[in-house]
């Protein structure tokens, strides 16, 4: 039941909420922190398809990563109505946690994925032909992404090998080598298994790409963005 309704359907909020009501609060986030120093504008054009496994790889480390901080003994001593005393105590309110935390990742990183798909984009180019700085045309979804995803590619990783330092040695003492080997065979390419009930989360979010990007672009209208941009990238000899 936890895999198959409460992951995804966790999952789903989270993309729907992040997206509807995070995204347009982060560009408003940018805009009052950069809005005096660039210049925004729309790129109408379709970015290229989205990459379902790698963003599904985000979501699932930092979904993982969310769960490990959380499971503190306060926490499993409210999960499981007792003092824990083994590994079982620990991975079961890990693997609970996880109908919380799936829902939180994919809200984080859903408010990027809106605003990239929005083809909301800020540049410096008129401030840096009078400096020193050079020129920049970036998303504003990307620029949110690139600590989204640092601290995924960092923190999480490092979590990751935290869960497995925790689980991995108990399950060794503990289980009969046979059952030990099929429990990693399971944990190891945990993350890759988190992916499965996000997929849901992306059709949906793909089937409501039209609605959504128009959604982002009148809340970005209110802000003054309406302006359409083409970038074009010349190379010169």
């Amino acid at each position: 039941m936890i895999f198959i309704v409460i992951l995804p359907l966790s999952s789903i909020l989270g993309v729907l909420i992040g997206g509807y009501v995070f995204a347009p609060i982060l560009l408003f986030t940018h805009k009052r922190i950069f809005g005096s120093k660039v210049e925004y504008g729309i790129y109408t054009k379709d970015f290229e398809g989205f990459k379902f496994f790698s963003e599904g790889l985000f979501s699932a480390l930092m979904t993982i990563n969310l769960s490990l901080l959380l499971t503190t003994r306060w926490i499993i001593s409210l999960s499981v109505g007792s003092d824990p005393d083994s590994f079982i105590d620990d991975l079961t309110t890990f693997l609970a946690l996880l109908m919380l935390t799936i829902g939180l990742a994919s809200l984080v990183f859903s408010s990027m994925w809106f605003l990239m798909d929005s083809g909301i984009l800020y540049s410096n180019l008129k401030r840096a032909e009078d400096s020193n700085k050079p020129a920049e045309i970036r998303s504003v979804g990307r620029w949110y992404g690139q600590f989204l995803k640092g601290y995924a590619g960092v923190s999480v990783i490092l979590s990751y090998i935290d869960f497995m330092n925790l689980f991995i040695p108990q399950l060794a003492n503990d289980l009969s080598l046979t059952l030990f080997i099929m429990l990693l065979v399971v944990f190891v390419p945990f993350p890759l298994v988190i992916i499965i009930p996000i997929i849901p989360a992306f059709i949906i979010s793909d089937w409501l790409k039209e609605h959504r990007i128009r959604y982002i672009r009148k809340k970005a209208s209110k802000l003054g963005i309406t302006s359409n941009v083409e970038v074009n990238f010349e190379l010169k000899n």
